[in-house]
């Protein structure tokens, strides 16, 4: 009975942590980070609408997605791959490193998707290649500024971070996404 009693203590301490654990991982968005959120959102309308960006995300639009890579493939890929560094050497890649670099204690990772949720550029590795199915792209597709309700880990960096993607447009048309990491320790 004893040992018993021991266990089940034993699995109350791990259902509290594993709960901590899980309340660590997710965090409020405070009025002070906000206020910086909203500052990088009208940032973000502005860069989605950078002509070279406009100009790549055409291109590879027309291109399409690389054949037979989707996202299963994408994750047996290192970062080394010259597949995955000539995102972030191509001109737009290029282009995007220079606005984290500009901004890195607050900007996480930036990522650029064409029509077909393909990547065309980023800065670092995203977790996957196609984000189709994923609100930071849907929404953003959809035409709609969108933001993470709450900070979390960055799927790929493991860094806390409030994601937040703004549409790329030609004319009235949505053609791309611009997904914008923000670290949560730059937005406190």
């Amino acid at each position: 009975m004893q040992q018993q009693s021991k266990n089940w203590a034993g699995q109350g301490c791990a259902a509290v942590l594993m709960g901590w654990m899980s309340f660590a991982q997710a965090g409020d968005i405070t009025p002070v980070m906000q206020k910086k959120i909203d500052a990088y959102k009208t940032k973000a309308i502005e860069w989605a609408a950078t002509p070279a960006l406009v100009q790549a995300v055409q291109a590879a639009n027309t291109a399409g997605p690389v054949t037979g890579l989707g996202n299963a493939k994408w994750r047996e890929l290192k970062e080394t791959d010259p597949l995955v560094t000539g995102f972030i050497t191509n001109p737009t890649g290029q282009l995007v490193t220079q606005w984290l670099n500009a901004d890195a204690k607050s900007i996480n990772k930036i990522v650029v998707s064409g029509n077909k949720s393909q990547r065309v550029a980023f800065t670092s590795m995203p977790a996957v290649y196609i984000g189709k199915g994923k609100p930071n792209f849907d929404e953003a597709f959809d035409g709609k500024l969108w933001q993470q309700p709450e900070s979390k880990p960055d799927p790929s960096t493991n860094i806390d971070t409030v994601q937040i993607a703004a549409p790329i447009k030609s004319g009235d048309s949505v053609i791309g996404v611009l997904l914008i990491s923000l670290s949560t320790d730059g937005l406190k």
